[in-house]
């Protein structure tokens, strides 16, 4: 069964609601504890805040207009979190069957594990694991 790139940001959000740095650096994180090597995925390229895929941001606006999620207003959009809607929890229920056990234990791992740590200390995690993708980042000097 196929995947929609959404699907996985619905499952990420049905564990922590999350703002968007933390769900761009969670799916990266599960692409790249995956071996880099997930079909039909987000493509991440190196930029300011290390991995990135611009594609994200659409999906999330899209999510919205759908009524899957909602995000509350605020100055600096970036810092608030998503949250499911009810919508966005029943199509969760139908999602479990779409992936493996394994796909799912890791999505919940990385969650449990990002969902707590502030910027730096996520982007630190993420330069950790993935230096190739700290290349271009505005704070790959400060974070070591």
């Amino acid at each position: 069964m196929n995947k929609d790139k959404k699907d996985w940001i619905l499952l990420l959000l049905n564990y922590s609601p999350l703002d968007r740095i933390h769900i761009m650096k969670a799916l990266f994180l599960i692409w790249h504890r995956a071996g880099r090597n997930i079909p039909n995925y987000f493509t991440f390229e190196p930029y300011l805040y290390g991995p990135c895929s611009f594609e994200v941001y659409s999906i999330l606006d899209n999510m919205e207009s759908e009524g899957l999620v909602l995000q509350p207003p605020h100055p600096v959009p970036q810092w608030v979190n998503f949250y499911l809607t009810e919508n966005g929890r029943n199509e969760v229920k139908e999602l479990s069957n779409k992936f493996s056990k394994e796909e799912l234990k890791l999505i919940e791992e990385v969650v449990k594990e990002i969902s707590k740590l502030g910027f730096y200390e996520l982007l630190k995690k993420v330069y950790s694991e993935a230096p190739d993708f700290a290349i271009n980042s505005m704070f790959r000097g400060v974070i070591k």
